[in-house]
């Protein structure tokens, strides 16, 4: 049940294995040569905080996502399974206890339009946690994402996206929890770099087009303005095995 919140990545370090992006300054790869592996997600020392793994089909859809978050009870297995109208994600607790399991509904062009997502409990008895709209461009990049909690209508949290040549400018979150409001943040992109880091990389090619460049600044329009910053190491095939993200903000991927 991957969602977009608002949190603070001080000095986050996370180490990608086979996932090719370029910097401005290095010769693009074929993005289709390579897949997501893993992600490690480290502090500045190198300390390990959790991960993530994939497996695919030959045709680049994600089957397997493992992702490891200890001590955490909520290391989680997530399955999925692909139909011409739907695609089925089903999360389980690593001892195969069922977690949840997320509904994604296609249009014609095999981008999910509408998710509800199923939350189970200790005794096995499920319920909505969420209902999910989802609006693309023409492009095939996602503009909007509304979730609805609990499948109560009035309670829900809305992001929405601008794109210009092939990049999210920026992002706005809006919430009618908590006293409602919202905050947008905007990004800077490196100009001549390649990701392969998104929804195509990682297999999730349903829920759109991801940027095309990889990011290198954002900062948000809160009173206090909060801002982060981007960097990238790669290994000797042009391909990421580090980003480097200081500061605190919103993050820029709620797919």
């Amino acid at each position: 049940m991957k969602k977009l919140t608002l949190f603070a990545f001080l000095s986050l370090i996370i180490l990608v294995s086979s996932c090719k992006k370029n910097n401005e300054n290095q010769t693009p790869v074929n993005p289709a040569s390579a897949h997501l592996k893993s992600m490690i997600f480290a502090d500045t020392t190198g300390k390990y905080i959790s991960s993530m793994s994939f497996l695919y089909d030959s045709q680049g859809k994600v089957t397997q996502m493992i992702f490891d978050n200890p001590p955490d009870i909520d290391s989680l297995i997530y399955k999925y399974e692909y139909y011409s109208t739907m695609v089925i994600e089903k999360i389980f607790y690593r001892n195969n206890n069922k977690y949840g399991r997320n509904t994604y509904f296609l249009n014609s062009d095999g981008l999910a339009t509408s998710e509800i997502d199923i939350g189970y409990n200790q005794n096995g008895d499920s319920s909505v946690a969420q209902n999910v709209t989802y609006k693309y461009n023409m492009e095939g990049y996602m503009l909007e994402k509304k979730s609805y909690l609990y499948g109560d209508t009035a309670t829900w949290v809305s992001y929405n996206w601008q794109i210009m040549n092939g990049n999210i400018t920026s992002m706005e979150l809006s919430l009618s929890l908590w006293g409602g409001g919202s905050v947008k943040e905007n990004y800077e992109y490196f100009p001549n770099s390649v990701n392969t880091f998104g929804n195509i990389n990682d297999g999730k090619m349903f829920l759109g087009k991801s940027s095309t460049n990889l990011i290198k600044s954002s900062v948000t329009n809160n009173t206090t303005p909060k801002s982060g910053t981007y960097s990238y190491t790669f290994d000797s095939m042009n391909r990421v095995i580090q980003e480097f993200i200081r500061g605190d903000g919103l993050t820029v991927n709620g797919k």
